[in-house]
């Protein structure tokens, strides 16, 4: 047996902040953050104004100090390492190119910042031009380019002096939404091609899912929870996340019974709903059940559902690819329902009453908020 040496260090992950706190004054910011994010791994830093992702994502840049605790990178300490010494790409939502400097010039800055020889230097410039799909616009200058060609070049000029890490702050803000999506993918293929450590900050739930390996939901200083995309939206562990992540309806409730395969809810009336019990322990508690729009079915379906409840149609809005019905459902108005738009759909008018249903394993019953 092998045992370890005393006062051997920890291994740690290849980007890790180890109790990390950040306070303005009396004012908490960052509160005893741990996170250890793997090497190449793209995550993502999500959550609303003021939810501390960004003063999270400076600290790691080194353009905030800490309060306390540490960050460490590939193993070593960075906490109170000066910006320029970590070798650390950054992308931010200004682009930050220089007006006068052509785009050749503008990514070869970080080269010549590093010493690096003239021949190497436009070698790289020649593939970072190549990477983004813009080998013939070395020569231009920023202005004279569209704001995502702006960004990829911006995006360029982060990777080319081969960081083992970038940080990417809210990149995509300034773009419109057709052109925000591509560059979701195109960021995104660049960064699986590479194989770099991408952390990547946003309040666009949209843009998270789409991107990342993991996500960090981030509220009042704290990561509310972090996994996966497809955990963050299906599993939801508290009201926050399942109302911040996608589009969720939310009833209340009492707990009435609590067993190893759910819950039982008491919605008022004499009215049951069967649950996946989350962030409940006992019968009383108060509880929100959290039920995705998509897990709905309406009609003759619902009445196969295990929960089947009667509801009056308030609104139906056409949204192209889907029917959007707003119900009220167990005395509870504004339950969301999506329907595809197929061939011969009909959902009905408001004040028409309609059946609707979902399973209990898609119903999950979490704090009351």
């Amino acid at each position: 047996m092998v045992h370890a040496r005393s006062g051997a260090v920890p291994q740690r992950r290849f980007v890790e902040f180890a109790g990390v706190q950040k306070s303005y004054g009396s004012v908490k910011v960052v509160s005893d953050l741990n996170l250890g994010i793997e090497r190449g791994e793209f995550v993502t830093l999500l959550g609303p104004s003021g939810s501390g992702k960004t003063t999270c994502l400076m600290m790691l840049a080194g353009f905030e100090s800490l309060s306390a605790g540490d960050i460490f990178l590939d193993g070593a300490s960075i906490g109170s390492m000066p910006p320029q010494k970590r070798n650390i790409g950054m992308v931010f939502q200004s682009y930050a190119l220089f007006p006068h400097m052509t785009i050749a010039e503008n990514i070869a800055f970080p080269l010549q910042a590093r010493r690096i020889g003239k021949a190497e230097t436009a070698e790289r410039v020649a593939r970072a031009l190549a990477m983004i799909r813009l080998d013939s616009f070395g020569g231009r200058l920023p202005g004279q380019l569209s704001g995502g060609q702006q960004q990829r070049v911006a995006l360029a000029r982060a990777l080319v002096f081969e960081p083992s890490l970038v940080l990417m702050d809210e990149p995509l803000g300034a773009l419109d939404k057709q052109l925000r999506e591509e560059m979701q993918y195109e960021i995104m293929h660049i960064q699986q091609r590479l194989g770099v450590t991408v952390v990547y900050v946003t309040h666009d739930q949209s843009e998270a899912l789409t991107m990342s390996n993991r996500v960090a939901v981030f509220n009042g200083g704290k990561i509310q929870q972090l996994g996966p995309p497809k955990q963050i939206y299906e599993e939801p562990v508290n009201t926050f996340v399942a109302r911040f992540i996608g589009e969720n309806n939310r009833l209340d409730g009492t707990v009435r019974a609590i067993s190893d395969d759910g819950c039982t809810i008491d919605a008022g009336s004499g009215r049951s709903i069967r649950a996946v019990a989350v962030n409940v322990s006992a019968a009383g508690e108060r509880t929100t059940l959290s039920i995705r729009p998509e897990r709905v079915v309406v009609g003759p379906a619902a009445a196969n559902a295990e929960n089947c409840f009667d509801a009056t149609i308030d609104e139906v809005v056409f949204h192209g690819d889907h029917l959007r019905m707003s119900a009220t459902v167990c005395a509870q108005p504004g339950f969301i329902v999506k329907i595809p738009n197929s061939a011969g759909i009909s959902m009905g008018s408001p004040g028409d009453s309609i059946k609707i249903g979902w399973a209990a394993s898609d119903c999950r019953a979490l704090d009351h908020g």
